[in-house]
């Protein structure tokens, strides 16, 4: 329901790709890797986060999303969901502590 038309995943789907290197998976590939984010960055606080700007329901124009969420969300199941969208706002802090990895 955060996407009304096939036409709005599409967008967001396309954006995550531009920015991730062709030869990455940041949700299957292993577990090892990282999948570093080429594409826009924020720098809204000291630490730089994998960001891009999209239209959310029920706001006027793009917003900043942290690319490790909007990750999460598009894959998680209804659970995990309802998990997801009771945390804070903030940027997922990465297990392998580079902000810039969005490998899942």
């Amino acid at each position: 329901d955060n996407f009304p038309t096939s036409a709005d995943v599409e967008e967001v789907l396309t954006k995550l790709a531009k920015g991730i290197d062709k030869s990455s998976d940041p949700v299957l590939g292993p577990s090892e890797s990282c999948v570093i984010w080429h594409g826009l960055i924020s720098k809204d606080d000291d630490t730089p986060q994998a960001a891009i700007r999209m239209h959310k329901p029920g706001q006027e124009g793009e917003s900043l999303t942290y690319v490790n969420r909007l990750l999460a969300y598009l894959f998680a199941d209804d659970e995990s969901f309802q998990k997801l969208m009771q945390l804070p706002a903030d940027a997922f802090k990465m297990n392998c502590g580079d902000q810039l990895c969005v490998h899942l």
